[in-house]
């Protein structure tokens, strides 16, 4: 650019009320005359092409952001929007960890997904004729941006008011004293907030901006950057979003075939989001100020002349698109929409905006709605030229309020316990009952139970159950009631009065005590507590004792493999872990005996194999067998005694730091000691010898009892064996079967007790649900405060670490009491709904799995395949042959169980295979085996087990075999997705040299994944 040019022409036509009301037509004239005015009515030279708005967009030392007298620092503080480089780019990189998309992914989508449920909701119940930016959008996009910030101590109403009021002073060029007076008192009314929140984000950091921005030195942002940068995002970032969605359903209404190509596939949402923001930009025109003299599209402008440049014009500019006044998500090779702004400013809430509004809003709002339409006798109305979106927008559609209420209500279930009896109950009573209240209520803050608090440290693998059960608040519908203890908070006699069905899960926690002289000793612990306390249980005293040098371990169960394994190890041996280190090492710091006493020879002792070969592993750990020979061992052929067998036969360290002393068929006799343990006497079962340890701590590992005050009915022989201690009265898990049982074995029973449970609930439902115990639950805590528990717990852990538990119940109470009002009732995502019409690939995923997390990879496949195939998901153990038809790809997801068999409820299936020998010739199937590198025979040997039958019967396996390992760390359904879509293509090209190429074709439509 130089500096010879003209002068700039002057619009003195040009007036406020009319660029409000419908600018358009004047930017069109504006832009046929060049695109660069000076316009007295708003005091500013006005930049309308789109040339001449992005130069100026990519030149910031000509044309820079830090306007003097700039309305929007008036308004909102000097934001880095009113900054240049290189000011700007350090508070720009300060704001940007948070809103990178793959945090918006997987930390913003789920909450805008719970809002937008909530929202719409509301939005519907309050009939036909509701405004639909007023209605569903504002509030929806303030309750969003309240998380994304982390102001938890305002309201979606707040954030409306505050951005309205603030967003009307950024575009005050009439310069109205009224709407200076509310724009200030909301800056001070943020400024409020912020000063309470500022100490609370110090203190308890979530996933937030205010927690992100805090943990920064001063010189990157300031206490008065960070206000101002607040009140900038409050700003546009409700603005934006909430006109997007706006404008948008207003397109697709007034051009219903346009809403029909989505619906087909053939466009999408993100082209109906992209063309709605081009069509009226939210963010209509923005100020910059020349820092000398510069001649922009042939118009001279000195230095220091304030400009407006304006999106809106630019974005409707017929040198980038063919009849751009129009509506088009059709639109292809045109130009590209300046509505994201470009160079160093471009929108940091880009992809915020458009998991909000593509994403989330426009396809749950006309899913839920398919009819919805404009309302011809309330017209919608839009305003607005700095800023412009939706004033009005009334929509109808048809009320199906009085043919619901004619239907039977949803039944109402009430479940104790969150641990896997519960969570695996809830499981399987939605997919039987996709419409029932589901609540899962627990006496802890946060979720899980025994998977959280039982499962060993250093036992990852099997604690990523949890990431199945997510599923059920985050995606299907449960309510997660945490902090509420049946009998003291709430008794059940009142529970059973508000829902249909009530299953007590909430487990055996006490530790059965040892019935031997001096077993009230101190210095006697149950293995219970033990476990807790290196899992940082919140109810276990942090007041910990050392076991001292020595310690028994009474039991030779599977609990005491895991206390040996984690007692035996040091810090820097439980890397990947959540180890409660200061309990570890209070344990710990002197030990190296550990006596191992069992009542039973190896072969019926109650240990499974692979626990202990997972000592075999440990270093400088020495193992010393008694009760039991080598040579009676060598001729046995159980697994437990030829694993026994291998601990004799393992080479003995030269300086053993730890010695694990098996004492096999002996039991306690007696504890000795007068103030603490000193000695333990054990006597051998047959009473021929006994042995006097020498320890200074007992640990019994017995098993599991109920504790004092637990509330549990009486339950019955047959209530044990059916789950069922009356009609509406269920149990599950421990509570129904007693200490025994593994977390695989909990999905089964919870299978059948659901089939139980629904085969009871017949009547319409007359149960209030939770809604009845609002009172009682005023202090409970939700599953979107585990989130921030969560969070904050994963944010804090050590090096080696994968979280840092919290193990102050106040403390979790307050965190979780911080998570924002999202919704307590979500709707079902049954896997993405598939778009209508279209080539479609018929596929089945079948899953064979223990603990669920092949049955997690299965859906999260689904999710991943369903929007243009059609997809079913099948638990193998209801498969036979019948369903291996040659007209489906089968995608097989399998975990390896024990000592690298099948999943237990996989064998009927592959037995019924072997013993019938169905022709399975064009059957085609894709292999994914889950399972434990570290097991090296065993790994993945489940699915190979599988794999083996399919190709032997005939049918072709198709792609990769695909394989996860557990003690990796990539999660397993990205790698399932990554494996499948690999299939898929390798099928393509299959079919593609096979010359197959009609849409009849049985992979046509692989080209779509």
């Amino acid at each position: 650019m130089t500096t010879t040019g003209r002068p700039a022409p002057v619009a003195d036509w040009v007036t406020i009320p009319e660029l409000y009301s419908d600018p358009f037509p004047s930017f069109e004239r504006l832009r046929a005359e060049g695109g660069v005015h000076w316009v007295p009515a708003i005091g500013r030279y006005l930049i309308t092409s789109y040339d001449a708005a992005h130069d100026t967009e990519l030149d910031q030392e000509t044309f820079s952001a830090n306007e003097e007298g700039s309305l929007m620092i008036r308004a909102m503080g000097h934001s880095m929007l009113r900054k240049d480089d290189p000011e700007h780019y350090v508070e720009r990189r300060a704001w940007q960890p948070v809103l990178r998309p793959g945090i918006v992914k997987r930390t913003w989508t789920p909450i805008f997904e719970r809002n937008a449920d909530k929202y719409l909701q509301e939005f519907i119940d309050k009939g036909p004729g509701a405004d639909l930016v007023w209605d569903f959008a504002s509030p929806f996009v303030a309750e969003n941006l309240r998380a994304v910030i982390g102001l938890h101590n305002a309201t979606a109403e707040d954030l409306q008011r505050w951005s309205t009021t603030m967003i009307a002073a950024t575009g005050n060029y009439a310069d109205d004293p009224v709407i200076w007076a509310k724009g200030e008192a909301s800056y001070n009314e943020v400024d409020a907030a912020l000063d309470e929140m500022i100490a609370w984000h110090r203190k308890h950091p979530d996933d937030s901006l205010m927690s992100a921005l805090l943990r920064l030195p001063d010189y990157q942002m300031s206490i008065e950057s960070i206000r101002a940068n607040v009140k900038m995002t409050i700003g546009g970032g409700l603005n934006e979003p909430r006109d997007a969605i706006g404008v948008a359903a207003w397109g697709l209404l007034q051009q219903p075939e346009q809403l029909e190509l989505i619906r087909s596939g053939q466009q999408t949402w993100d082209d109906a989001f992209d063309e709605a923001i081009r069509w009226v930009a939210p963010i209509g025109m923005y100020s910059r100020q020349t820092t000398r003299e510069v001649v922009l599209q042939g118009v001279k402008l000195p230095a220091g002349a304030k400009l407006g440049i304006s999106l809106l014009s630019a974005n409707r500019d017929e040198n980038q698109w063919n009849d751009p006044a129009r509506f088009d998500i059709t639109r292809e090779n045109e130009g590209t929409h300046l509505a994201f702004g470009k160079g160093v400013h471009v929108c940091l809430g880009a992809w915020v905006a458009r998991a909000e509004v593509a994403a989330t809003a426009l396809p749950k709002l006309f899913e839920r709605l398919p009819d919805l339409r404009l309302d011809p006798q309330d017209p919608a109305e839009v305003g607005g030229w700095v800023f412009r979106g939706m004033t009005k927008m009334p929509v109808q559609w048809t009320d199906k309020t009085g043919a619901a209420s004619s239907t039977a209500a949803p039944k109402r279930v009430a479940i104790v316990g969150s641990g896997p009896s519960g969570c695996f109950t809830a499981q399987a009573l939605r997919r039987q009952l996709p419409d029932a209240e589901i609540n899962i209520i627990d006496k802890l803050p946060t979720p899980y139970g025994l998977v959280r608090h039982g499962v060993a440290s250093d036992h990852q693998g099997t604690k990523e159950v949890a990431q199945q059960f997510s599923r059920l608040f985050e995606k299907q519908n449960v309510n997660f009631i945490g902090g509420i203890e049946i009998g003291k908070d709430l008794d059940l006699a009142s529970l059973r009065s508000a829902f249909d069905a009530v299953v007590l899960a909430n487990g055996l926690h006490a530790d059965v005590p040892l019935v031997v002289p001096g077993a009230e000793l101190p210095g006697v612990f149950g293995a219970g507590r033990v476990t807790r306390l290196l899992n940082g249980h919140v109810h276990e005293s942090r007041t910990i004792e050392s076991l001292g040098q020595s310690v028994a371990l009474i039991g030779h169960g599977n609990v005491a493999m895991d206390l040996i394994r984690l007692l035996a190890k040091q810090a820097q041996d439980l890397d990947g872990s959540d180890i409660d280190d200061a309990a570890h090492e209070a344990l710990t710091d002197q030990l190296h005996t550990i006596h191992a006493v069992g009542r039973s020879l190896p072969a019926l002792a109650k240990f499974d194999p692979v626990m202990v070969r997972e000592l075999l592993d440990l270093k400088d750990v020495a193992h010393v067998v008694h009760g039991v020979g080598e040579q009676s061992l060598a001729s046995a052929e159980d697994a437990r005694s030829q694993v026994i067998l291998e601990l004799i036969r393992q080479p003995r360290p030269a300086q053993p730091r730890v010695t694990v002393e098996w004492w096999f068929g002996y039991s306690p006799a007696q504890i000795l000691g007068e103030d603490a343990v000193t000695q333990l006497e054990i006597a051998q079962c047959d009473g021929l010898e006994t042995q006097a340890l020498e320890v200074s701590g007992v640990i019994s590992a017995i098993g599991f009892a109920a504790q004092e005050g637990q509330q549990l009915a009486a339950v019955s022989p047959e209530a044990r064996e059916s789950g069922r201690i009356e009609p509406g009265l269920y149990v599950a898990g421990w509570a129904r079967r007693g200490p025994r049982g593994t977390i695989p074995s909990q999905r089964t029973d919870s299978r059948e007790l659901a089939e139980t449970i629904v085969g009871d609930l017949v009547a319409a439902s007359k149960k209030p649900g939770r809604k009845a115990l609002e009172g009682a639950l005023a202090k409970s805590t939700s599953y979107d405060g585990w989130l921030l528990i969560d969070a904050h717990e994963e944010r804090n852990a050590a090096v080696g670490r994968v979280r840092a538990k919290i193990t102050d119940e106040h403390e979790l109470r307050l965190i979780a009491g911080s998570a924002l009002s999202l919704p307590t009732e979500r709707s079902i995502d049954d896997a993405a709904t598939a778009a209508a019409g279209g080539p479609r690939t018929a596929i089945t995923i079948a899953f064979g799995t223990e603990s669920g997390n092949s049955e997690l990879v299965a859906e999260e496949l689904a999710t991943h395949l369903a929007d243009h195939n059609d997809v079913h998901v099948v638990d193998m153990a209801e498969m036979t042959a019948a369903d291996l038809s040659a007209d489906r790809l089968f995608l097989m997801v399998c975990s390896t169980y024990g000592d690298g068999e099948l999943p237990t409820t996989v064998r009927e299936f592959h037995g019924a295979l072997l013993r019938d020998r169905p022709d399975l010739a064009g059957v085609r199937y894709a292999m994914f085996g889950l399972g434990d590198r570290s097991y090296h025979e065993t790994y993945s040997r489940g699915s190979e087990i599988m794999d083996e039958a399919f190709t032997e019967l005939g049918a072709t396996r198709v792609g990769d075999y695909g394989r996860h390992d557990a003690g990796g760390r990539e999660l397993a359904p990205a790698l399932a997705i990554t494996w499948a879509d690999s299939v898929l293509a390798s099928v393509r090209e299959g079919a593609a040299n096979a010359g197959e190429t009609t849409e009849e074709s049985a992979t046509a439509g692989f080209a779509r994944v």
